[in-house]
């Protein structure tokens, strides 16, 4: 009988620890590496975004889509996707190009005067959705320039 509940034990404690091994993926670092003002109308301008990723997991990640909010200087901007999935080898790092539509109507005077500025302290957050749509969340800030990537 004890080695029947030992067994039972030891089966339990295994698939606690493979569950929990499954579920220790780290998200992938995000940073913005670069923001260019792109074409500018009268209620609103696009802004190309390019960021660096980085895998910090031994494993290969697979990325289905990644959705994010942009601030720059503390102010809210827009929020963003990119719905091509891409992948990252273990400890590999990339480059993904991405769009915000800026709307003009809905920013207050002092925003638009930041889009002139030539370094501004930007942040992303957000999520990645990986393969069974498992959602991995970041938040990162850093400085970069307006005027080129």
């Amino acid at each position: 009988m004890t080695s029947a509940r030992s067994r039972r034990w030891l089966a339990g404690a295994l698939a606690l620890l493979a569950l929990a091994a499954t579920g220790c993926m780290k998200a992938p670092i995000l940073t913005v590496d670069g923001l260019k003002v792109g074409d500018m109308g009268l209620t609103g301008v696009a802004l190309d975004v390019r960021f660096r990723v980085r895998n910090p997991n031994p494993e290969p990640i697979d990325v289905e889509r990644m959705e994010y909010e942009l601030f720059v200087n503390g102010n809210r901007l827009g929020r963003g996707f990119e719905s091509k999935g891409f992948s990252l080898e273990g400890f590999g790092e990339g480059k993904i190009d991405s769009r915000v539509d800026v709307n003009f109507l809905a920013l207050p005077g002092a925003v638009k005067e930041v889009l002139r500025q030539d370094r501004v302290e930007a942040r992303v957050k957000g999520s990645f959705y990986t393969s069974g749509n498992k959602r991995l969340g970041f938040d990162a800030d850093t400085e970069v320039s307006l005027r080129g990537r």
